[in-house]
This record gives C-alpha cells, sequence and structure tokens, in this order.
C-alpha cells in the first residue's frame, strides 16, 4: 500500500500550532509527508459569507465544531479582528520542515480569496495571485516551490494555463483516482496532476457510524487501496490540533499495514509524462463538502 500525506495549511494558527505538532509525530514515526503552506493573509472570518453562497456550508460548521476546533480567533480573522499574515509570520517553521526532510509547496497567497472568488478576480488577478504566493515562498526558503496546491480544489482554465506555464514539478489542485494531464479547451497541459483521493476528516467527520478514533481509523483503512497509490489530504488545523490522537493512531495503523509513505514529489519524478492519460477537469460536488469543487473527470483526446 503506497500512501501520500498532503497536509494543507490554510491559517496562521494552523502554522503556529498544528505544523510544528504534526512535524514532531511524523517525524518521530518515520513517516513522509508533503506540507503545502498558504503564503499570504489569514483571512478566514471571511468565510463566512459561504453561509449564502454554499449550500450546506452552515450544517458542516456545526457538524464539525468549527468554532471551537478554529477559535474565535481565527473565525474573526480579516473581518472583525485584523488578518495576520501566515508564511511571513512564521518563516523558521517553514525552512525547519525543510531541514527535516518535509516537502513543502505552495497552497495559494490568500486562500479565502482564491477559494471563493476564483472565478471572479480573472486572469490578471490569478496572475497576481500566483505571483506573490511563489514570490513569499522563495523570499523564505530561497528557491522557488516546484509545486502548487489550489485552496479547496478548486481552478478554472485560466488558473491552470498559468500554472502550467510556471514550469512546476506537478500540481494537486484536483479530487480523482490516480495522476493525468489536464485538457483545457482541446490542449494538454504539461504539468502532472496527482489529485487527492480519498475523503477529508472534515468531510466524514460527524457522521454516525465514525462515533470514535478506533471506527475513523477502521473507515479509512477501508478505504486505502493496496494496489495504487492514496492521496489523503489533512489539515494543520484538524489532524494537526484537535484531532492528532486520531490521526496518530490512524498513521501507525497504516504502519502496521505496511504503508509505504511518499511525498508526492516523489510521485511526480517517477511518472513519464508522455505515458501519463488526459483528462478534463471538471466541477461537482462531494458528501460532506459545502460547494464545488475541482475533479478528474472524463478522459479526452487532446493535442500537445
Amino acid at each position: 500500500m503506497e500512501l501520500a500525506l498532503k497536509i494543507d495549511v490554510d491559517t496562521h494558527q494552523g502554522l503556529e500550532v498544528g505544523v510544528p505538532r504534526l512535524a514532531s509525530m511524523l517525524e518521530r514515526e518515520g513517516v513522509a509527508a508533503s506540507f503545502y503552506i498558504t503564503m499570504g493573509p489569514d483571512n478566514s472570518g471571511r468565510a463566512i459569507l459561504r453561509v449564502f453562497r454554499n449550500r450546506g456550508f452552515l450544517s458542516k460548521m456545526f457538524r464539525t465544531k468549527a468554532v471551537s476546533m478554529y477559535g474565535a480567533r481565527t473565525i474573526l480573522s480579516g473581518t472583525i479582528l485584523p488578518s495576520r499574515p501566515i508564511a511571513l509570520s512564521f518563516p523558521g517553521v517553514i525552512r525547519d520542515l525543510k531541514t527535516r526532510g518535509f516537502e513543502v509547496g505552495v497552497h495559494g497567497y490568500d486562500h479565502v480569496r482564491w477559494q471563493d472568488h476564483l472565478d471572479d478576480i480573472g486572469d490578471g488577478g490569478i496572475r497576481n495571485e500566483l505571483g506573490d504566493a511563489f514570490e513569499a515562498y522563495r523570499a523564505i526558503v530561497g528557491e522557488p516551490s516546484k509545486s502548487f496546491a489550489a485552496p479547496g480544489w478548486r481552478t478554472n482554465n485560466a488558473a491552470l494555463v498559468a500554472l502550467d506555464a510556471m514550469g512546476l514539478d506537478y500540481r494537486s489542485d484536483t479530487r480523482g483516482v490516480a495522476p493525468y494531464r489536464c485538457v483545457v479547451e482541446g490542449r494538454l497541459l504539461a504539468t502532472p496532476e496527482i489529485p487527492t483521493t480519498l475523503p477529508t476528516l472534515d468531510e466524514v467527520m460527524g457522521r454516525r457510524e465514525l462515533r470514535d478514533d478506533n471506527a475513523v481509523r477502521d473507515f479509512y483503512l477501508g478505504l486505502c487501496k493496496p494496489d495504487a497509490l492514496n492521496v489523503h489530504t489533512i489539515h494543520a488545523e484538524t489532524e494537526g490540533m484537535g484531532q492528532l490522537e486520531s490521526f496518530t493512531a490512524l498513521v501507525c495503523a497504516l504502519k502496521e499495514r505496511g504503508a509505504n509513505f511518499v511525498q508526492l514529489r516523489e510521485v511526480a519524478w517517477r511518472l513519464n509524462r508522455a505515458e501519463l492519460p488526459a483528462f478534463e477537469v471538471i466541477r461537482t460536488t462531494l458528501p460532506g463538502r459545502a460547494g464545488w469543487i475541482s475533479a478528474q473527470g472524463p478522459a479526452r483526446a487532446a493535442t500537445e
């Protein structure tokens, strides 16, 4: 069984508290992982407007106990309380991840703006978001990022094309079943896409059948495919904080099953781009997640 842990860091608190806790646990267990850091401001409080746009968002807030999980400071960040920079507040934490051998990539600049307004900001706005994010990464790490993971698994044609022009090793912007190359208006993009294949914890939290840590552990063990790459996205604000004990139990159980933990860059390095299948990127919804996400769609014939 091969498993890639993709750790998204969306908030100031997630980088300050969740990331060090996760890094220490994973290092102790000898487990590889890839961290994706939001490089700009923490405007989490503005996400409350999703109540009016995304059906199911309010019920998800209650089901996941979001206020207690994130805390009032994060819930109000960028509204009643001023936003705080995320990556630039803790450059030492990011550099420490690199020193300890973890992969670190870009998870956008303003997470809320990208997730909620991607289609509104236009091509220029998308290029600005990417430019600001990758510049902040370079300023902190001292080298360019070679990967990108879209906030909220949301992308569009303009973003896909802009990222393709950056010469990245790979992207992880969608939900799907296996690595592929994206087709945009009949054109086959060069950059491999490595999608998330498993549901996230916040999508399944609160289910009646998942009453305790053992049930959550067994649920994920049952989903992992022994003969395929499993990509599991977790969040520094969830598994790195209130759900750390449950996540640790899952990691230990996976180790007992003989799981081979890999970083996404390792997966990208071994891919033969010329042999990757071509798929359209579509918009769909998922159980437990409010609003649309981008996903691996139908296979398509395309030209280079």
